[in-house]
């Protein structure tokens, strides 16, 4: 008998059931289980490429309407708040979602669990934010932003990292209980909101602090949404408990140093080109970015739904079974969206506008890059959903012997220089990522 990874209790509330007298024990036939899930997969893909559509869009708007310049800090902004989320997060919310998985539906064991996570989430920032600050001022000032011009953009970026840093926590009760309806809800009004802004103020006043502005209203709107369930859901006055706080921190100890690792890798490709090029490759880097958008989807798609299912599977060989299943249904789709750049560059890149048409190569290389990277994140997410963390020791020197290699060869001031340095990085990333967890799920057949 097939056992469903996908567990929502949501939509299995609404199956028919009519067929099924009632106190009848039924045994689920063959395919059961994938008609019962792929529905639910489908209907999430299909509002997650509405929500995709229009933070596209959206990045559209700001592509065509900011000059090179200001679309580069606009990048560098971008890329540092999401430094100072991954930074803050160092595998917090891997712990929640391993833990969670044993405790879900125990409303106020999870509730403690989430109040344990935002009080180590406050220590996290405090360290961080100090950090990254910095070389943010840095980073703007080196590319041409004047001193009120980069002070705005680092106020925009701290409270965008701190709504967004508190509904990252919540998100995570609501993906273990596959609450799919409300996190597509506030997907969706988030990306409408952040179109809006950047639609009116392209018609009437824009340039890269309205643009950076936007992007903060959407974490705003998601945090609102989110805060209003979780007072409905969860015991928001719960206290932290100690033996939670035990078990995320020994998480953290091992993550952290991955996370810093990956969030330097994840950013490198911007930071390369600030330091060794200039603005406009900064923008072209950005702008290439945007091609990676159908990747969000399936990133959304695995981190809403498969990683909480992953975590919630018990037996070893379904594990195996599911996991190869996601890796290459994943790879599968990736390459074909590959292959699509790679056939029409120009149509492509056309949506980007002329500043950037010239790019039809490095077009190639991003999609490219973009897939490697997700299939990396994808296989990293799915280990640590389990909490299955790889010795730094192992991994983290060996990466860097790699590039630093690849850093002798290649010209880094080029935006094609920095493509090719991230897609061989990445390679060694996702062999070590399938092969941990392959050894992971042997020793559960194993001691079963």
């Amino acid at each position: 008998m097939d056992s469903v990874i996908i567990d929502i209790p949501e939509y299995e509330a609404n199956l028919p059931s009519a067929d099924v007298p009632e106190m009848v024990s039924v045994t689920p036939r063959p395919g059961t289980a994938l008609q019962r899930w792929m529905p639910i997969l489908v209907k999430f893909a299909s509002i997650q490429v509405l929500v995709q559509v229009l933070g596209f869009a959206a990045g559209i708007l700001v592509i065509r309407n900011l000059p090179k310049r200001e679309y580069a800090l606009y990048t560098l902004g971008n890329t540092m708040l999401a430094t100072i989320l991954v930074l803050a997060d160092s595998g917090i919310s891997s712990a929640l979602t391993a833990i969670g998985g044993r405790i879900w539906q125990d409303k106020q064991q999870l509730s403690r669990l989430i109040r344990t996570a935002l009080e180590l989430r406050r220590l996290l920032v405090a360290v961080t934010v100090p950090i990254v600050i910095p070389v943010l001022v840095w980073l703007l000032m080196q590319n041409g932003a004047s001193t009120p011009k980069t002070a705005i953009l680092v106020a925009a970026v701290l409270v965008g990292c701190g709504l967004e840093l508190i509904t990252r926590i919540y998100a995570v009760a609501l993906r273990l209980k596959s609450e799919i309806r409300q996190i597509q809800n506030q997907a969706l009004v988030a990306a409408l909101v952040k179109l809006a802004i950047v639609g009116i103020a392209v018609l009437v006043w824009f340039n890269v602090e309205i643009a950076i502005f936007a992007v903060v209203a959407g974490y705003a709107v998601q945090y609102w949404m989110l805060h209003r369930w979780s007072v409905e859901n969860l015991d928001v006055r719960a206290p932290g408990d100690p033996a939670m706080r035990a078990e995320i921190i020994g998480v953290v100890k091992k993550v952290s140093p991955q996370t810093i690792y990956y969030c330097l890798q994840g950013q490198i490709m911007v930071w390369l080109i600030s330091i060794f090029g200039n603005a406009d490759r900064v923008a072209d880097v950005g702008a290439l970015g945007r091609l990676a958008v159908v990747f969000s989807i399936l990133g959304s798609l695995a981190s809403e739904i498969l990683f909480p299912a992953f975590a919630r599977i018990q037996s070893a060989q379904m594990l195996r079974k599911r996991y190869l299943q996601v890796i290459l249904v994943y790879a599968a789709i990736s390459a074909s969206l590959v292959a699509l750049v790679a056939v029409f560059p120009k149509q492509v890149l056309s949506v980007l506008g002329g500043q950037y048409r010239h790019l039809q190569t490095e077009g190639i290389l991003m999609a490219v890059s973009s897939v490697l990277g997700a299939i990396a994140g994808l296989a990293w997410g799915l280990n640590y959903s389990r909490a299955w963390i790889v010795s730094p020791l192992k991994f983290i020197p060996f990466s860097i012997a790699v590039q630093v290699a690849l850093v002798y060869f290649l010209n880094l001031s080029t935006v094609r220089g920095v493509l090719v340095l991230s897609i061989l990085s990445a390679l060694p990333s996702i062999a070590w990522a399938v092969s941990l967890t392959l050894l992971k799920i042997r020793k559960l057949q194993v001691s079963a």
